[in-house]
């Protein structure tokens, strides 16, 4: 029998956070209209997780896939088991304290499928408690939203591209845990001769819920932000202004010549 066929994957890595990832799940259901799965990767959770993920397919049916890990193995890994697990036409990452505003992934998947084939990602809106790194930003209500920047390079916090593009990049670098997997996919792209432009009107609320699971994570910051400019040749940091040009919004120079193959 061949897969079921989908518009939309949507990648959730969990761990122990069940009442985050429902919220999560019940936020997808009730603001996303296109045919979508849900692939959730949870990190061997030993509180309620399963049930919510039982109550999910009982509700979604098989749009509905969990991947359950025997150990933890980090957010990157986990990421990358529901890429390559995922059955949509387009893919997209969350986290499990992260909440699409209504019609958001509809309106960056309809925007995905109008785009140029050199845009190889789109990066969805996302409440950012910070004025560092601000590339792009916008409003809702009262609650403002924002893009990022790398040393004036855009990239993606949360970004949606064609599964086949996710393929050719070869997903995530496993060489990272946590941090800066994000931006080093969105370099990526912008390496491969892709675009990285924002999903206009596309928006995500985003907790940054701390925890356990966070504060195990913490230590490999350091290291993993290492990797990330030792990898790839960004300008040097700017800390007198916001160096990031709208009308030229990749500054990358290129992969450095001792950087590991990603």
């Amino acid at each position: 029998m061949s897969a079921r066929s989908y518009e939309l994957s949507i990648v959730i890595p969990t761990c122990n956070r069940a009442e985050l990832l429902r919220r999560a799940i019940e936020t997808i259901h009730e603001s996303t209209r296109v045919n979508y799965q849900i692939v959730i990767v949870d990190g061997a959770s030993d509180d309620h997780t399963p049930g919510i993920i039982d109550n999910a397919r009982k509700h979604l049916g098989d749009r509905v896939l969990c991947i359950r890990e025997p150990v933890r193995e980090g957010f990157v890994r986990g990421v990358n088991k529901g890429f390559r697990a995922a059955q949509g036409n387009a893919v997209c990452w969350l986290n499990d304290d992260a909440r699409p505003l209504p019609g958001a992934l509809d309106r960056a998947y309809a925007q995905l499928m109008t785009s140029s084939p050199s845009v190889g990602l789109l990066a969805m809106f996302h409440a950012w408690h910070s004025p560092k790194n601000v590339a792009y930003q916008t409003s809702v209500g009262s609650a403002t939203y924002s893009l990022c920047h790398v040393r004036g390079t855009l990239y993606a916090n949360f970004g949606m591209g064609l599964r086949t593009t996710f393929e050719r990049l070869d997903y995530f670098d496993d060489n990272y845990v946590f941090c800066a997997a994000d931006p080093d996919f969105s370099l990526k792209c912008w390496h491969a001769g892709l675009r990285v432009e924002p999903a206009w009107g596309a928006c995500v609320d985003h907790d940054e819920h701390a925890d356990e699971r966070r504060l195990i994570d913490n230590p490999h910051l350091h290291n993993d932000n290492a990797r990330l400019f030792s990898k790839w040749i960004l300008p040097a940091k700017n800390p007198c202004k916001n160096d990031f040009d709208p009308a030229h919004p990749c500054a990358l120079n290129g992969l450095a010549s001792n950087a590991l193959a990603a």
